[in-house]
């Protein structure tokens, strides 16, 4: 054996219901000889790398994003009022967080532009091969509409000059998403060959006719992101009672992922400042066409609320990314207190059963008690 093969050896980790996971592990190899042929028993420790909750406070909406070796980091930044889009690089995923890492702003309040307030959940996709950034926004008069804007060829994420002209979102035959209602929290997710928009949308805000937030879906073409090809079509809005509380109507803030076959859409219903903040689930199958309502089907419990994670309360408005081991990782903002409304960033690893289902609720005990991270390895020099 080779170091370098040896280094390469990762752990089965067990779970109760009979799931496994591999996790990397951090082999002692001083004093082991690899030119002395014989048969050597080593020690190492099963990696389980943790994200200490919070990580970030008065950021709601986060997204961490992978790009040519590096890790991004945007989010709604209540800390200057929801005005301006500031994005943080990194190395790895915990650099993001450090107190010294700076934050470049890429697009911020220009009245001349209308851009002025609710610079709300950005979100970075890769469409067709080119970035962008979906987000909403507002102008002088209160009302964020979806908007996205693409990085320029060659660009870099963090230079606001690498950005082209911010686009407001429109139907198919030209006109704008709405002229009667709020459009925000549009994410973006590709199932078979078909490209799709999910988007939160409300009507009739502050009268006895508020429709709540629901959540549409509709078709676009990857070479043209920012119109529908598509009509759009009505996939949930609040109807359980843990999507309505705390003078919410919520279902908002959508993000998918897929696995084995399947889409899994999360969302956020319930206050999205306060400790009822919660994450909701829709599934279908990915060959199937998601415009037809009939193919999804809608969770009607919470998958992770403040009843799932010590300490955290109201964790909602999530992202998913995968980290430098290959892990499915949630992060979410939520608040570290009942006492007071201060979003905070958290992250955690998704699990899947036994069964091929994610599980979103895995405190960092649960995924590896400490006690057992110490393995040993009988390693055999020829």
């Amino acid at each position: 054996r080779t170091a370098s093969e040896v280094e390469n050896v990762w752990a089965s980790v067990l779970y109760s219901d009979g799931s496994s996971v591999q996790k990397q592990v951090k082999w002692e190899l001083d004093g082991l000889d690899f030119q002395s042929p014989g048969s050597f028993r080593i020690r190492g420790t099963v990696q389980n790398e943790q994200y200490q909750f919070p990580l970030a406070c008065g950021f709601g909406d986060p997204v961490i994003f992978p790009w040519e070796g590096r890790y991004y980091f945007i989010a709604t930044n209540d800390n200057l009022n929801d005005v301006g889009f500031y994005v943080r690089e990194s190395e790895d995923v915990a650099g993001l967080f450090r107190e010294d890492t700076q934050q470049h702003l890429i697009l911020g309040l220009d009245e001349e532009r209308g851009f002025v307030q609710t610079f709300w959940a950005p979100e970075f996709h890769v469409i067709g091969g080119e970035l962008y950034i979906l987000f909403a926004i507002s102008g002088k008069k209160w009302g964020p509409q979806c908007h996205l804007m693409k990085l320029k060829k060659g660009g870099s994420l963090i230079d606001p000059e690498s950005w082209e002209e911010p686009v407001r979102i429109r139907k198919k035959d030209g006109s704008f998403l709405t002229e009667d209602g709020i459009t925000l929290d549009m994410t973006y997710l590709k199932a078979g060959e078909r490209s799709y928009v999910v988007w939160s949308y409300r009507r009739n805000i502050g009268t006895p006719y508020d429709t709540g937030s629901m959540l549409y879906i509709a078709e676009v073409d990857e070479k043209q992101p920012w119109q529908l090809s598509s009509d759009p079509v009505l996939l949930t809005r609040p109807l359980y009672g843990w999507e309505n509380v705390n003078h919410t109507i919520n279902n908002e803030g959508p993000y998918a992922f897929t696995a084995d076959g399947k889409v899994y859409l999360t969302y956020s219903g319930g206050a999205a400042d306060g400790y009822t903040y919660a994450l909701g689930l829709l599934t279908a199958d990915a060959k199937d066409d998601l415009l037809d309502i009939s193919v999804w089907k809608k969770r009607c419990t919470p998958v992770l609320s403040y009843y799932s994670v010590e300490g955290i309360y109201g964790p909602g408005h999530n992202s998913f990314f995968t980290d430098a081991q290959g892990n499915l990782m949630i992060a979410y903002h939520a608040e570290d207190a009942l006492e007071h409304h201060l979003r905070c960033d958290g992250i955690h690893r998704v699990h899947f059963n036994i069964h091929g289902e994610p599980v979103f609720d895995l405190s960092a005990k649960r995924d590896l008690d400490p006690a057992l991270s110490q393995v040993e390895m009988e390693v055999i020099v020829g």
